[in-house]
């Protein structure tokens, strides 16, 4: 047999357990006559904590023995399919992908098979639509995400309605609240032709709702779910990503080995100013035969060394192009692997890595789309502007700054002029300067706004930040509209969204 190492391993044994769930399902559908049940065992919960552990093996042993002990206990179910979903995001493997999607119609029907009147009936099976939606939308299928997203919705919704406060069904309505509540107001009306409302407020106190009551209310399995949810609205819908440090505390109390937590506690780390704490954590993160690959923490590794200037960034941005069966992020990595090459006096290797940045990977996250159209444009970046931006996001404020007033920096293009007061504006902005920052962020949107530059338009949102933690909404307002009305072509989708969730987060302050 293959090599635990070897892609042809996990094929393996992604062919042999395909075949025992399709057998599984089979005998539910066709040898249970009753209506199947819902419980919540120990090794359910066990088996919870091994998936989001990314030890898929030993969760796969565990959900064995329940499915033998309690062969119509649809839990497993459940669990099975965020098993092969974290497989899907995480390993982003097309193959996976095409073949653990056909097993859906059968799991949806196993569910359809339960208790309509439990609570779990509805929440299970918005979890699988809600689940297998963000799953397609890895891969290109916008359409079927679509009327998946709606129907887990109007599933969980139902639910609200008819069993109130079901802890289960407020992870998924948090997550789909928060993201209604980013859809810019032309595109408004596709969320109410679906019955779909929301804020990010909304989403941020249902989340909260749930991280507080889990353990209480006999779903500890929920806390770390929510946890990780709220990560990434702390971190990216919300005005002061630095409250994201509040969350800290709380990833105290969970396993150690959780791979999906290490992970978006790294994020937090990596992007509230605390970035060597999050290099000692990937460096020191659980590895072995036991975990399904996550090659993603190589890139946040590489990229935290990176941003603090280390000479070995490249040694994990090239562990992960080489390793990394996707194509999301790709591009983005060999960018930075050209970044690391001109940091170290290495210009023949920019342009080669330049090149890998053209051919590899897809263009399908704004990191991506902005690598893809520097390699494109044969722009070789200012060396003394990119240190003050790595040094900047790896939260060195201090020595970004000092990069920019001592040493020479020659703006030599456009986009030189644009950047530097923008770069300026974001130290001041970090370090709580802010009306230095705001001013840097005026000059920055009057030079660039015309410019297809990312610059003047984060300049605005940034500066729309500022005011709404200034409690000046009128003028937050104006500035996240001018972010939105800028013809930039970098990182669009993404401040877009961000200045709309902003725009709503004020529309329900001055409701208060």
């Amino acid at each position: 047999m293959a090599n635990r190492h070897t892609p042809f391993y996990y094929l393996y044994i992604s062919k042999v357990n395909l075949m025992k769930k399709v057998l599984w399902l089979i005998f539910i559908l066709l040898y249970y006559p009753a209506t199947a049940q819902y419980d919540f065992t120990e090794q359910c919960s066990r088996a919870h904590v091994l998936i989001t552990s990314l030890k898929f093996e030993e969760a796969n042993t565990v959900l064995d023995s329940v499915r033998a002990e309690d062969p119509v206990n649809l839990i497993p179910v459940m669990l099975e399919n965020y098993k092969d979903f974290l497989i899907v995001i995480v390993g982003e493997d097309e193959h996976d992908f095409d073949s653990l999607k056909r097993l859906v119609p059968e799991r949806l029907k196993a569910l359809k098979k339960g208790e309509r009147d439990a609570p779990w009936y509805r929440s299970l099976i918005a979890q699988t639509y809600l689940q297998w939606a963000f799953a397609r939308i890895k891969f290109g299928e916008y359409f079927t995400a679509g009327r998946e997203i709606r129907k887990a919705f109007l599933l969980l919704e139902e639910n609200q309605e008819i069993h109130p406060g079901f802890l289960p069904d407020r992870v998924g309505l948090g997550i789909m609240h928060a993201l209604i509540g980013t859809i810019p107001d032309n595109y408004r009306w596709i969320a109410s032709l679906f019955s779909m409302e929301g804020s990010v407020e909304l989403g941020r106190s249902e989340l909260i709702d749930v991280l507080l009551k889990a353990d209480e209310e006999g779903f500890p399995h929920l806390e770390g779910e929510a946890l990780f949810f709220l990560t990434f609205l702390e971190l990216n819908l919300q005005p002061d990503k630095m409250k994201a440090r509040e969350l800290l505390p709380y990833y105290d109390g969970q396993a150690n080995d959780n791979l999906m937590l290490l992970f978006s506690k790294a994020q937090i780390l990596s992007r509230t100013a605390l970035n060597d704490e999050a290099i000692e954590l990937l460096l020191n993160r659980p590895q072995g035969e036991e975990y399904f690959p996550f090659y993603y923490l190589d890139f946040l590794l590489g990229l935290a060394k990176l941003h603090r200037l280390d000479d070995d960034a490249d040694v994990y941005l090239l562990r992960f192009t080489t390793n990394f069966k996707g194509r999301a992020y790709i591009k983005e990595a060999y960018q930075k692997l050209a970044w690391h090459s001109l940091l170290t006096a290495r210009p023949e290797m920019y342009t080669h890595y330049m090149n890998k940045a053209i051919e590899y990977g897809n263009a399908f996250t704004d990191a991506d789309r902005l690598a893809m159209a520097e390699a494109e444009s044969g722009v070789v970046p200012n060396v003394c502007l990119l240190k003050a931006r790595l040094l900047y996001d790896g939260g060195y404020y201090d020595k970004a700054d000092s990069v920019l007033n001592q040493l020479e920096c020659d703006l030599l293009s456009e986009r030189d002029s644009i950047e530097f007061p923008y770069r300026l504006g974001r130290i001041a902005h970090a370090q709580k300067r802010y009306n230095e920052a705001l001013k840097w962020y005026d000059e920055t949107i009057i030079s660039g706004h015309d410019a297809y530059y990312y610059f003047a338009a984060n300049a605005a949102l940034q500066a729309g930040n500022i005011s709404e933690i200034q409690k000046r909404y009128e003028l937050a307002s104006e500035y996240y509209r001018k972010c939105l009305d800028m013809p930039n072509r970098e990182y669009r989708r993404s401040m877009q969204q961000k200045a709309k969730a902003g725009l709503n987060r004020i529309k329900d302050k001055q409701k208060d």
